[in-house]
């Protein structure tokens, strides 16, 4: 008796496979949300035209195979048919949520309904939407205690439809909801703290490296908070949102500043020039696509070509940086562990894009967890690489130091003090004893020597000299190594970096042409 009520189950189950007649899914009491995908039935709608009716009569439904819909790119339309049962225990609303952002349209039917009853999508603005404060688009399964409905949900969109489906209960949403935002919330916080670092970098070096960091930063932080997060339906709630359009701006846009900040950071346009022609290719070719993100009925094209963009570029740069470590480049082990762990979530992340992969959420959401702690890698790489002696490093911190101090100069600190003899006092001593040729020359040595205190010092120099004292420091450098330079007291190069101040050659090349727009052994020449 119980081998046949065994058999029995299975014929049920087998048939009900077969005919389209689907189980009914239900939550448990104590569960508050549930994967339905593998209790859905699909029918594909190859021109949109279906009418529900159609649907309705339809005898070519077919099960969702796995836990995921795996419909990739398509410009179908698909139907998709699921029968709940409502728990007997309490009158509830459940909610039909699609695990992905970016959906053109979405619509639910019930049985003999001859007109979607809600709609969800961005192609409508969200006060349109039946469900509203929600992270994806969703919908509302309204039954009575205990009772069994059959609903039918039409997906129509440009973007990837490989995702989970999953049914949750109010609270479930809440939760759903606060731990997202609380994520990504996070992460935006983390993004903000590390452009604002390297923008107050910019600010005190010059180095463009901060720069295209920051830019980079930033569009790759609202790319992923676009496509994952919620701040453009908190900041913009009634407006066509065209999440995937957006991701796709930021994230192409992010790729431009990316490879700018690649060739710099690597030096390839000294170090390996036809890598570093690679690069500023793959930039064009993403900013070029910028204009057509918005104006393209479908972005799949887009897609693949940054796919196929990505799929060279990344193994390309970290070749580039494994080869640069072998000759002799030692501050980028960082930047290749971080490089070689983004490049194989990156991989995974378009092999899922491609259709390859199923969906999973470590390949789906890993790229976006990992890239905060990928960037923090980046900045300190950046900040050690600027800082290759203690020189340096100091220069750094001076000149941040000072940026930040500026406003402070409201109130005047040099009120009492004779401006003209103390800068006269300055160039004497500069004259006479340079100290700007001691490598570890520091703000508070000269200020002591002028009988000023750091704070007199650092006013006298931004508001008289319009600089701060690294960049004093290195102006003086500079006019002792063109004296050098015309006179010919010495020819080595590096000498001259070494006897003027400068803790090497990179930050010596970098300054001199800052200053004079010429590299040392171009002005040399010149001379």
């Amino acid at each position: 008796m119980h081998k046949a009520s065994i058999l029995l189950v299975l014929f049920v189950s087998v048939t009900s496979s077969l005919f389209g007649i689907e189980q009914s899914f239900r939550l448990k009491p104590n569960e508050h949300r549930g994967n339905i995908s593998s209790e859905l039935f699909f029918l594909e709608d190859p021109e949109s035209n279906f009418s529900a009716k159609d649907v309705y009569r339809s005898m070519a439904w077919k099960k969702i195979e796995g836990d995921s819909l795996d419909f990739n790119f398509s410009k179908k339309a698909f139907w998709l048919k699921f029968r709940i049962k409502f728990r007997e225990e309490i009158r509830e609303n459940l909610y039909f949520v699609l695990k992905s952002k970016a959906h053109d349209r979405l619509e639910l039917y019930i049985p003999n309904g001859v007109s979607p009853v809600q709609l969800a999508g961005d192609k409508l603005p969200k006060s349109e939407w039946f469900v509203k404060n929600v992270l994806y688009p969703s919908l509302m399964l309204q039954g009575n205690p205990g009772e069994e409905k059959v609903f039918y949900v039409k997906i129509k969109s440009e973007s990837i439809m490989s995702f989970p489906v999953e049914i949750m209960d109010e609270a479930g949403l809440r939760a759903n909801l606060a731990i997202e935002t609380g994520l990504f919330t996070l992460a935006a916080c983390l993004y903000a703290l590390l452009i604002l670092v390297a923008i107050l970098y910019y600010r005190a070096s010059g180095y463009k490296e901060f720069l295209f960091y920051a830019g980079y930063a930033f569009c790759m932080g609202a790319s992923y908070d676009v496509n994952y997060g919620n701040a453009i339906e908190i900041l913009w709630d009634d407006s066509l949102l065209w999440g995937e359009k957006s991701n796709f701006f930021f994230f192409n846009l992010g790729g431009v500043f990316g490879f700018q900040f690649i060739r710099r950071f690597l030096e390839t346009e000294r170090e390996l020039p036809w890598v570093d022609r690679m690069l500023q290719i793959c930039s064009l070719i993403l900013a070029v696509s910028l204009p057509f993100v918005f104006y393209l009925d479908t972005i799949s094209y887009l897609t693949k070509t940054n796919e196929i963009v990505y799929t060279f570029s990344i193994p390309l740069i970290l070749g580039a940086g494994i080869y640069l470590r072998k000759k002799g480049n030692r501050k980028l082990n960082l930047f290749l562990v971080s490089w070689g762990i983004y490049m194989t979530l990156g991989y995974l992340s378009i092999f899922y894009y491609l259709g390859i992969l199923r969906y999973n959420f470590l390949i789906v959401y890993s790229v976006p967890l990992f890239f905060p702690a990928d960037f923090l890698i980046l900045l300190y790489n950046i900040v050690q690489k600027y800082s290759q002696d203690l020189q340096e490093k100091n220069t750094l911190l001076e000149n941040l130091k000072e940026f930040l101090n500026k406003p402070r100069y409201a109130r005047s600190k040099i009120s009492g003090v004779d401006i003209e003899v103390s800068l006269n006092a300055l160039e004497s001593l500069m004259e006479r004893e340079k100290l700007f040729r001691e490598e570890d020359v520091t703000m508070n040595l000269v200020a002591g020597k002028l009988g000023l205190t750091n704070h007199q010092f650092s006013e006298l120099l931004n508001s008289r000299l319009g600089m701060g004292f690294a960049a004093y420091i290195n102006s003086k450098r500079i006019e002792e190594a063109k004296r050098l330079l015309l006179t010919g007291e010495e020819e080595n190069i590096l000498n001259i970096a070494f006897n003027v101040g400068f803790g090497s050659k990179t930050s010596f090349n970098v300054e001199f042409k800052k200053s004079t727009g010429l590299t040392p052994k171009q002005f040399k020449n010149l001379s």
